[in-house]
């Protein structure tokens, strides 16, 4: 493992609570633009659903239900999204192919303290990568029953980066609990959100993250927003 000092604060930015998505609010005024300025690193979806974001290097790219990815103005808007400033504190390489069942428990291992926000960035060659999109959606729909017309998508050995967050179990209702990675091939033409994934030989970089920024939608949608849902259990229904 190579450590490198913090490079200094850099909070992640949350643009609504994932509780309002799981409520079935797809749709807020924060635009792709204001999402930029808040980090180069991220993921989240789209209003109404379309499409998954993958925020890498500066550019949004939108992986359609398909698979495939394009990139997206500033001006598209979100109803949920996650972003930081990304400059990993530690780097990892794991050189032996992982099965899928296993990853998760290797990812947990690099990880000193479940208490704190990661963002995460996993670079190379993965045996299988399970990913899945949505197409777009109408208003109020649950997210739990949003699965029901995803799009599974397999990718075998192929390269890429994956793009996450970990975040703390406390914090559910404001991001989704443990680990949430979206993933994209090398060449920016394919991806989704990441179900299962087994890797090859990769680079893992994270990042230590102890400061939140949380905007609340001033949406009437969410401004009435009433909480009917059990936010964990769906969306360990709806993450894995």
């Amino acid at each position: 493992m190579t450590r490198h000092p913090p490079t200094g604060p850099s909070p992640v930015y949350i643009s609504a609570p994932i509780a309002a998505l799981v409520e079935g609010i797809y749709r807020a005024d924060t635009t792709i633009g204001h999402v930029r300025s808040k980090g180069d690193f991220g993921i989240g979806t789209f209003n109404d659903l379309d499409g998954e974001m993958v925020l890498l290097d500066g550019t949004v790219y939108c992986l359609r239900p398909q698979g495939q990815a394009e990139i997206i103005e500033d001006d598209v808007r979100t109803p949920f999204a996650i972003a930081t400033h990304f400059a990993g504190d530690t780097v990892d390489r794991l050189e032996q192919p992982i099965p899928a069942p296993e990853f998760e428990t290797a990812l947990i291992d690099l990880i000193p303290s479940s208490n704190l926000f990661y963002s995460i960035r996993i670079d190379g060659r993965f045996t299988h990568v399970r990913a899945r999109s949505v197409p777009k959606q109408g208003n109020y729909l649950p997210l739990a029953e949003i699965t029901k017309v995803q799009t599974v998508f397999e990718f075998e050995d192929v390269t890429g980066t994956i793009v996450g967050f970990y975040t703390p179990s406390f914090l559910d209702s404001v991001h989704v609990p443990g680990f949430h990675l979206h993933f994209i091939t090398a060449d920016r033409s394919q991806g989704g959100h990441v179900l299962s994934v087994a890797p090859h030989a990769v680079t893992v970089r994270l990042q230590h993250i102890a400061a939140v920024e949380l905007e609340l939608p001033m949406t009437l949608d969410f401004l009435t927003m009433q909480r009917t849902r059990d936010v964990h259990a769906d969306l360990a229904k709806v993450e894995r």
